[in-house]
């Protein structure tokens, strides 16, 4: 637990040996509750306190009192909002973003100080990106259905991945990438998004030199894919590009035309970012002064900036937010309760969740996604008592600013009734030139990250997977205490899919042709046992066998309803005479006699029961159970 009054033994550390306080400090930052205790020492002291440290970033600038083979420098830590704002409004004076220029990020807004260039940038990105609430809403809807298909099939589920796979899917759908791309942006954010950390943050604590190099090459392919897009868009192809242009078209109407007719009315007039772009064809009225004409090259890159760290802090925003109402039971009922009357009021579809969105902007102001930012003195400063030289590195803790409110008696409590929204997590007005933190992607973001919360908390019985180790929860885990890397939770599945499929694959003995023929005559005069056994269990819908690889594997194809273990167990005492006759032409079968031996059955299944790729499993009617459909029809 942390003590106040750790940061005197910090400073005694740092003294005698700033590699170990480097350490120390980067223990505690990977550390939800102790980086928050952390920050509130900092921000009680007086003045409030700039935390310097020793980087573990090889600049290639020799501190100025360093020997020439040390390549470590001195950096600082700040979290008084007076100073983060200041860091954020000083980008053209005391402060510079050209930390993001290790990532290649120059030539977009990101790695860009204000001036002529960064502002066409962001004008340019503001007219693209204004899209109607509608056409969000109904994005957001299809990218959760689509996203949810196979990690729901399963009880247990980990909710980052359910949330990167949202993320993926909305941007695919907005800027017009092909449903075949969406490996590719898979694996390149997921470098790209390391990257961002690393350069961020990470970079001051571990070495890791794969990293950036991997980094710049994703950048690099999905800036070359993003740019054919572009072109294709812009029909500059020729007639081995046809196909896939008609492919991309396909695709939009397919979009166009989901299934879900309340979603598909919305996107009605919708069209992708990068087709807009490719047009020139911005939406809302004509921009004054006019915008700025972009090469494809050009394009791609403002489009790969646009979309760099949007995922990660989508899925890690997502897990923090839900781990924030699971950690406290008031918190829970209160958000859950919020989600409830969202879907009273829109069902399944993304709509404006008012009630909702206040939890998950105090569970970010508390724990925000983008824990770190960097910054660069161009000129020497003073912050609080701490004198900062030229040229120095400075890593912003967002956490600790969103934490520094004056007028609130609880500033590190949680209150939903907490008002305004902090514009430190996701960006104040982007129109508001005179504001310290613009984000353009705020009015996609936070909607897209509501949504896959509402439709998290709305899971029947949701709730974290206890570790069968420790017996407690498991954790959210992240890489380096910044990007959610997994959050293992669980559902009652049965309550939103009853059926469960089961195939079970079996090696026929040797020699293989005498076995099998034995077994077909088993399973042949044993065929009206076996259908009377399925029709009076009531929890099996259909089921079939199959031989495989020139019949040495025998497959049993079934689909029940409910657990496991009871359908098998119910089998093997009630059918143990027919399995017994089926394993004695089996290799590696359980004990027999089977009804004697039961749960030995049971694993036996379990072991040779295959599981579907990726655990997909369809079902027409995923809540009703074979005794109801029985029931009705017969």
């Amino acid at each position: 637990d942390w003590i106040m009054g750790k940061l005197t033994d910090f400073d005694a550390v740092n003294a005698a040996d700033p590699g170990a306080a480097s350490h120390l400090l980067f223990k505690w930052l990977c550390d939800d509750t102790d980086r928050a205790a952390l920050y509130r020492e900092l921000l009680n002291s007086n003045p409030k306190r700039v935390l310097k440290f020793q980087s573990r970033a090889n600049t290639r600038q020799h501190p100025w009192d360093a020997g020439p083979d040390q390549f470590q420098q001195d950096a600082y830590l700040i979290t008084a909002r007076a100073h983060v704002e200041q860091a954020f409004k000083s980008s053209q004076g005391e402060f510079s973003n050209s930390p993001f220029e290790g990532l290649g990020g120059g030539n977009f807004m990101l790695g860009l100080d204000k001036g002529q260039a960064h502002d066409d940038q962001r004008r340019f990105a503001q007219a693209y990106l204004a899209l109607t609430r509608q056409h969000i809403d109904a994005l957001c809807t299809i990218s959760f259905r689509a996203a949810a298909v196979l990690p729901l099939k399963t009880r247990k589920f980990d909710m980052v991945a359910l949330a990167e796979q949202t993320a993926l899917r909305f941007v695919g759908f907005l800027f017009g990438f092909a449903q075949a791309d969406h490996g590719l942006l898979e694996s390149c954010l997921k470098k790209i998004s390391k990257g961002l950390d690393y350069q961020m943050y990470g970079r001051h604590f571990v070495s890791d030199p794969a990293v950036l190099p991997d980094n710049s090459a994703a950048m690099a392919l999905l800036g070359r894919r993003a740019a054919a897009l572009i072109d294709l868009y812009r029909q500059q192809i020729g007639t081995q590009q046809m196909d896939e242009y008609a492919t991309l078209q396909e695709e939009l109407d397919d979009l166009l035309e989901f299934e879900d007719r309340n979603a598909g009315q919305q996107l009605a007039g919708f069209e992708p970012v990068m087709r807009r772009m490719a047009a020139g064809s911005a939406p809302g009225p004509a921009a004054h002064p006019p915008l700025p004409r972009y090469t494809s090259t050009e394009l791609a890159v403002i489009v790969v900036g646009l979309i760099a760290g949007t995922v990660s802090n989508v899925q890690s925003a997502a897990a923090i937010a839900v781990r924030q109402f699971m950690s406290d039971p008031h918190v829970w009922t209160g958000a859950h309760d919020e989600a409830i009357n969202a879907w009273q009021q829109s069902g399944l579809d993304a709509g404006p969740d008012t009630g909702l969105k206040p939890y998950v902007w105090e569970a970010l102001r508390l724990n925000p996604p983008a824990a770190f930012l960097p910054r660069k003195t161009t000129q020497a400063i003073t912050l609080g008592s701490v004198y900062i030289r030229e040229g120095s590195l400075i890593l912003i803790g967002v956490g600790g600013a969103t934490r520094d409110l004056s007028a609130s008696t609880n500033p590190d409590g949680f209150d939903a009734k907490r008002s305004p929204y902090d514009p430190l997590i996701f960006g104040g007005d982007p129109t508001d030139p005179n504001f310290f933190h613009q984000c353009v992607g705020q009015h996609l973001a936070m909607p897209l990250i509501t949504h896959i919360v509402r439709q998290t908390l709305l899971l029947p019985g949701v709730a974290e997977v206890i570790s069968p180790r420790t017996g407690r929860p498991e954790p959210l885990e992240k890489l380096w205490g910044y990007n959610a890397l997994s959050y293992p939770l669980e559902y009652q599945r049965f309550q939103r899919l009853k059926q469960t499929p089961l195939f079970v694959v079996m090696r026929v003995k040797t020699p293989t042709a005498e076995h099998a023929e034995k077994l077909k005559l088993v399973i042949r005069y044993a065929a009206p046992r076996i259908e009377k056994m399925l029709m009076d269990s009531g929890h099996v819908h259909f089921a079939s066998f199959m031989f495989l690889e020139n019949d040495s594997k025998l497959a049993l194809m079934t689909v029940y309803d409910r657990d496991f273990d009871a359908y098998v167990g119910y089998f093997a005492s009630r059918a143990g005479a027919l399995f017994d006759r089926i394993f004695e032409h089996i290799e590696d079968a359980p004990p027999m006699p089977v009804n004697e031996f039961p749960k030995e059955f049971v694993d036996t299944i379990r072991r040779f029961n295959q599981r579907p790729v990726g655990d997909y499993f369809f079902s027409a009617y995923p809540t009703a159970e074979a005794s109801a459909i029985q029931h009705q029809f017969n």
